[in-house]
């Protein structure tokens, strides 16, 4: 029995350019990784890189334009995703529009066992939503709120406790922490670990702060202008990158201590990401890489494993990293 929970092969989703039947914006361009069951997936990269497309498109939100999607060993590239719903979930990136503000708590968390198992009692109900509210950090006496009184943080859990109540063995955090205070955004990473570890769910868990995703994940994938950069574990990303991308984005992070950030080389790239509707040759971050060459202008890098699960794509990293 495989322990992959969800597999994604060459994927690609464009949207086609409103008033143009040739041109697509190349959102996800061939991108394929694996999230083992019980374990949590990062995908990291800049604004508009595609981390978000992918989140939405292996939910099928978004229809993928090739290559494959892979849920527990079923190709659900094309099925009907109703039988796999219950079996995978996404929070949003935005507690305040995510929630619909005419509904109370209960039936906001309810909604999914009404859609998914409309015959479970009226008290077999009420305990699953309440079982999920305790999961959460939320009580019984707000059942009965609405949306509006609650706080950023309170509605993040809200929206947790909704994709959970079903049970799903797989879940797609879109920037889950991003809009809240960074206070909150601890107690938020730290209960989806503790439900981790409860319940064995696995998460891709998609987000910008490298800190945050060094902290909950296992493995991190790091994207740009829809093309996957490199791919490790955690520990050894982090201390070990080999893609001048990931270089220059973990230079970034900020170091609490002065005389070590002051000591640190920051990387900072130069220009703007280019559009994804005419993205360049060869390699996507040629335009921005301080390494490039005319043979990464005019080469497409392969996805490289070099070793131990430690992907690349770059045509120059045993130069660079020498």
């Amino acid at each position: 029995m495989s322990d992959i929970i969800l597999e994604l092969q060459d994927l690609k989703t464009y949207f086609p350019v409103k008033g143009s039947r040739t041109q697509f914006v190349k959102a996800v361009d061939g991108v394929s990784f694996q999230v083992k069951k019980g374990e949590t997936v990062g995908l990291v990269g800049e604004s508009g890189c595609g981390k978000s497309t992918i989140g939405r498109t292996i939910m099928r939100f978004n229809q993928p334009t090739g290559g494959k999607i892979i849920f527990d060993g079923n190709d659900i590239t094309a099925a009907d995703m109703k039988p796999f719903r219950q079996r995978m979930q996404m929070v949003f990136q935005d507690p305040y529009s995510s929630l619909d503000p005419r509904m109370s708590v209960g039936d906001i968390v309810g909604e999914p066992l009404d859609i998914h198992n409309p015959k479970m009692n009226r008290k077999e109900r009420y305990d699953r939503i309440l079982e999920q509210m305790k999961l959460v950090g939320l009580n019984s006496e707000q059942l009965s709120r609405f949306p509006h009184e609650f706080s950023g943080g309170q509605r993040q859990r809200i929206s947790i406790a909704r994709a959970m109540v079903i049970k799903p063995e797989f879940l797609v955090l879109d920037e889950p922490v991003s809009a809240l205070d960074v206070s909150i955004q601890a107690q938020i990473i730290n209960m989806l670990m503790d439900l981790q570890d409860q319940i064995g769910m696995a998460y891709l868990f998609i987000a910008h702060d490298l800190a945050v995703v060094r902290h909950i994940s296992k493995t991190v994938v790091v994207m740009y202008l829809g093309h996957i950069m490199e791919i490790n574990t955690a520990k050894d990303l982090y201390r070990n990158p080999l893609h001048p991308y990931t270089q220059a984005l973990l230079s970034a992070i900020p170091i609490p201590d002065p005389k070590t950030s002051r000591a640190r080389r920051r990387q900072v790239l130069q220009g703007d990401v280019p559009s994804p509707i005419n993205p360049p040759s060869g390699c996507v971050f040629s335009t921005r890489c301080p390494y490039a060459t005319e043979a990464c202008r005019s080469q497409i890098p392969k996805v490289e494993d070099v070793g131990g699960g430690h992907v690349v794509s770059c045509l120059r990293y045993k130069e660079i990293n020498n």
